[in-house]
């Protein structure tokens, strides 16, 4: 347990707490964009420090939320990242690539690589998540493919195919059959629930989206479970408990789930498993910290435990996690789930929780307007979430009211505060000037 950080501050408190050291010794596991963020946070409060990034990748920091525009043509190989190696050298931050850190020495505070050690007088895990693999027979046969980094996406793009099956329809799922179907594949997305995203909308507005998938050319099944991979070699034939699929590709989209290997048996885990963190990212162990997708952090909601594995909530995790390694206190106002996925020409978008995951005080206010459908989601009066489908202007007001923990009667109750304070948004990938949602904000 943690003394002494009671409830969910809503804005981060910076108070200086040491003298700053020269020379200081960071090492940070991990160079996505928490790590990332973590190192440049170190940099801008002490100039003279060692910071050293270990990454088993060979490349510098990229964005896994542009991997589905790179696999579908849109875009260049080159616009997925979003730092370059000169980036690092210029704020004299060591990026050590393509090494494995294997093991961690405490009580000496060494990194233990396969060839060499680092030291280290403060340590930020930063380590990700890796993707869930289902027990599914001939998993293993070329053509199955997970869709998490940018070497998976140039296998995808490499590999000769044209009818793909793609398991689980979270984000990851429908933005990998809507690239596939772009490079011209025949897709079929198999969804072991009820409805497709099935964790980010409720049954009604996942209808919208699973109909308009459907329009536009590709298979949709809900409540169908694959059982095998067949083929010899290769990918042949997808068998279910419904049918059998003829196809030559699998993409495995069944969830993410923490990347602690590292930490085994040396730093708590949280009730959901991932890394138990503090409000100012500190571990259970001293002048450790963890950031990102690997930790489990509170909800800005509720403040229960969390695991919110997205892009905005690592980017401020590693901000923070940087700026107290570095002696400077700054606390994480918790973690909130938002997600926008653009079907083809149909913008969704899903903040906050969803009335499936709420067990009692439940209420519900719908809002149609033309093609435009709007879901807010209650809970014992206070809004909580709220669902958009082909309606994403004023989506900043929703936020912020969910922030404020509006009590909401009517949806007019809403409408009634144009103005938003911003302060509350600033860790969000909100575009200011309409209110409207940023899906990959700029760094």
């Amino acid at each position: 347990m943690f003394h002494g950080e009671t409830g969910i501050q809503r804005q981060a408190i910076t108070i200086k707490t040491e003298n700053v050291e020269k020379q200081k010794r960071f090492v940070i596991v991990g160079n996505g964009i928490a790590g990332m963020s973590a190192a440049y946070a170190i940099r801008r409060l002490q100039k003279e420090a060692q910071i050293k990034i270990i990454s088993e990748e060979p490349n510098p920091t990229y964005s896994p939320c542009m991997l589905p525009n790179y696999l579908s043509g849109e875009i260049s190989r080159d616009r997925v990242f979003v730092k370059e190696f000169p980036d690092y050298s210029r704020e004299n931050i060591q990026l050590i690539t393509s090494k494995r850190a294997i093991a961690l020495d405490l009580e000496q505070k060494n990194v233990i690589l396969q060839a060499e050690s680092i030291v280290f007088d403060k340590l930020i895990i930063a380590t990700g998540s890796k993707p869930v693999i289902p027990p599914i027979r001939g998993i293993s046969k070329k053509g199955v493919f997970t869709f998490k980094s940018i070497e998976e996406a140039d296998g995808i793009r490499t590999w000769e195919g044209c009818a793909a099956v793609v398991i689980g329809s979270g984000p990851i799922g429908i933005e990998a059959s809507l690239a596939l179907k772009r490079r011209g594949y025949k897709v079929f997305l198999i969804e072991l629930m009820d409805r497709v995203l099935p964790q980010v909308f409720d049954e009604y507005p996942a209808s919208l989206i699973e109909d308009y998938l459907k329009e536009n050319g590709i298979d949709v099944a809900t409540q169908e479970r694959v059982v095998e991979i067949l083929g010899r070699e290769s990918v042949e034939e997808v068998f279910s408990d419904r049918r059998v699929i003829k196809c030559d590709t699998v993409i495995l989209a069944t969830g993410m789930r923490p990347e602690k290997g590292l930490v085994e048996g040396i730093l708590e885990p949280g009730k959901l498993g991932g890394i138990e963190v503090n409000q100012r990212m500190g571990t259970t162990i001293q002048d450790v910290y963890a950031c990102g997708d690997c930790v489990e952090t509170q909800s800005l909601i509720d403040g229960q435990p969390i695991l919110s594995l997205l892009w905005h909530n690592a980017r401020q995790q590693g901000e923070v996690a940087g700026s107290n390694a570095a002696g400077i206190l700054r606390t994480y106002p918790g973690s909130l789930n938002m997600t926008a996925v653009d079907v083809f020409d149909l913008k969704a978008v899903s903040i906050g929780d969803i009335g499936a995951s709420l067990n009692s005080g439940l209420d519900i206010i719908e809002v149609r307007r033309n093609e435009g459908y709007r879901r807010l989601v209650l809970s014992n009066g206070i809004l909580v979430g709220v669902q958009s489908i082909n309606w994403d202007e004023d989506l900043g007001l929703f936020l912020s009211a969910i922030l404020r923990k509006e009590k909401v009667k009517t949806y007019k109750d809403l409408m009634c505060y144009r103005r938003i304070p911003f302060c509350f948004l600033r860790q969000f990938p909100f575009d200011r000037r309409h209110h409207g949602i940023t899906l990959y904000p700029p760094l």
